[in-house]
């Protein structure tokens, strides 16, 4: 593939490294169990497929497809439709053929099978552009972007507002992320914010939703005023289409004339 290269991470399951911005698509713990862990579980996915008909999931960020594969899983509990972002044709269909646990999911992507009333569409563009043309509401939102410290693109405040846009009053959006300027850009939008919990009581999962009702562990008081100093001023891209470059600096320059407090600061009063 030109963009990337093919590895096995810890788990068996293959994981990708982009060579341009030096970053792994996959945790080199395993990028299945990645999938499960920081997707599948958090949104409740096996429950929203077992408690209603059909289930609208929309894939940010599709890569070799270990999020929607994992979502196709639960076709016989109820029909599911996926709406796929990714700007790599090549990571699309390299997905197709990638080694996967059960074979017929694969064999569903490449049409030689039919699972259900599975449907899976894909976008092949830069997101920002791809997610103007949806208009339809969705139940799940997972968002598997490169880290915004790599590629602040689809963590500004008004990509934020398109996802917001498309999700349903009872709907749940899962990152991986819990940046600060990332889950500020949620806040911002209106967000109610909440968190999944490893087994040493550390945030790895960020959740957002309309309903406060459905978050189960709310941030915290540290967590909230955190993303209240200077480390949580999120990222800009009013147009949808500035450069990272342009993210970066204008990141940079409302940091450096804040009058927030900054984190380090905050840090130490917290002690």
């Amino acid at each position: 593939m030109k963009h990337a290269q093919i590895f096995k991470t810890d788990d068996g399951s293959i994981g990708l490294y982009n060579k341009e911005l030096d970053e792994i698509y996959h945790s080199r713990e395993g990028a299945q169990k990645e999938s499960i862990e920081k997707f599948i579980i958090p949104s409740d996915f096996e429950k929203r497929t077992k408690n209603t008909s059909c289930v609208r999931l929309l894939d940010v960020c599709y890569g070799i497809g270990y999020n929607s594969k994992n979502a196709l899983c639960y076709y016989k509990n109820s029909d599911i439709i996926i709406d796929a972002l990714e700007w790599d044709f090549e990571l699309v269909e390299y997905s197709k053929t990638a080694d996967f646990y059960l074979s017929e999911i694969n064999e569903f992507l490449r049409g030689e099978k039919k699972l259900g009333n599975l449907k899976i569409n894909f976008y092949i563009d830069d997101a920002r552009k791809s997610i103007l043309k949806l208009n339809k509401p969705y139940d799940v939102i997972f968002l598997d972007a490169f880290a915004p410290n790599k590629l602040p693109t689809l963590w500004s405040v008004e990509f934020f507002a398109q996802l917001k846009r498309l999700l349903l009053p009872d709907g749940i959006l899962v990152t991986y992320c819990s940046a600060q300027p990332v889950r500020k850009a949620m806040s911002l939008n209106g967000f109610c914010l909440g968190k999944m919990l490893d087994e040493k009581n550390h945030s790895y999962v960020t959740i957002a939703t309309l309903d406060e009702k459905l978050i189960k562990f709310p941030l915290d008081e540290f967590e909230l005023g955190l993303m209240n100093t200077k480390a949580g001023i999120p990222y800009r891209d009013e147009n949808l289409n500035s450069s990272a470059e342009e993210m970066f600096k204008k990141r940079e320059s409302e940091v450096k004339n804040s009058n927030l407090k900054g984190a380090s600061a905050y840090l130490r009063k917290m002690r």
